[in-house]
């Protein structure tokens, strides 16, 4: 797996498959597997919210969340060609959790999202075990959500409360929580409990998911982000070949700090 710098975030070159092959040797290491996702508008988000970035660069895996980072890779030269998006994750860690028996929580949506969401999932996946949920309207400290969370002995633990506010919780408890790995969804709660439908495969093939989200739900916001995201990749880009100037290198490929790290624990190359 290697890591590519794309408007100044680290995201990797994985796959669906590199991932379930992490999840036993993370859960068996006892080192917490840290999974979230980079997208343009997130990258945006960074300059206000510093502790999203960290979140970001602490993470052991960063997904390539948004047909805008694929494009971006192609661009600067690097390799990433395929986008590798939280729900389809999330559907890939709950069929793990099925197979093996495992304990998840989920922590995010409104009280009812959240609340048919692990009855769904509780019903599609029987042999995993839904440990515990709380919503992410809840004005309990975050200490006692932690605890909440810590008592249910989960291990994993979704997270579904929009960002930035998912990683900055991730960000400031991480080390706090008892899970084995941690997931950000955003709005996948919304999907699993029925109440939101996924765009129509011909979106999610032609990776124009993002439109139709953007059309369907009114997000415009999303659309206007798109032209900022791609002038601030320039720029950065325009700005790391300037002479004298350290080369940061938003198309510079560096290998990735969580799976290498773990497969040359057990002689993988």
């Amino acid at each position: 797996m290697k890591t590519e710098y794309i408007s100044g975030l680290p995201v990797d070159n994985l796959t669906e498959e590199t991932l379930r092959q992490d999840l036993p040797v993370y859960i068996t290491s006892g080192r917490k597997m840290m999974v979230t996702s980079v997208n343009p508008q997130i990258s945006l988000q960074v300059e206000r919210y510093p502790q999203v970035k960290a979140y970001i660069e602490r993470a052991t895996h960063r997904l390539p969340d948004g047909v805008g980072i694929v494009k971006m890779s192609k661009y600067l030269g690097g390799t990433i060609r395929k986008r590798v998006t939280g729900i389809d994750v999330m559907d890939m860690m709950l069929r793990y959790a099925d197979e093996q028996g495992h304990r998840i929580f989920l922590y995010g949506a409104k009280k009812e999202i959240v609340k048919k969401a692990a009855k769904n999932i509780a019903k599609d996946y029987p042999n995993l075990v839904v440990a515990g949920y709380l919503h992410g309207f809840t004005t309990r400290e975050p200490e006692k959500i932690v605890d909440k969370i810590n008592a249910a002995n989960p291990t994993f633990l979704f997270v579904a409360l929009g960002s930035p506010k998912q990683e900055l919780f991730l960000e400031a408890q991480v080390d706090n929580l008892n899970a084995s790995v941690f997931l950000d969804v955003g709005g996948t709660f919304d999907v699993l409990s029925g109440e939101v439908k996924r765009a129509p495969k011909i979106f999610i093939k032609l990776n124009l998911e993002w439109l139709y989200r953007s059309v369907r739900y009114g997000r415009w916001d999303r659309l206007k982000q798109i032209p900022q995201f791609l002038i601030k990749s320039w720029q950065m880009r325009w700005q790391s070949r300037k002479p004298g100037k350290e080369n940061q290198a938003n198309n510079n490929l560096t290998p990735g700090k969580g799976t290498q790290s773990l497969h040359k624990g057990r002689g993988a190359s």
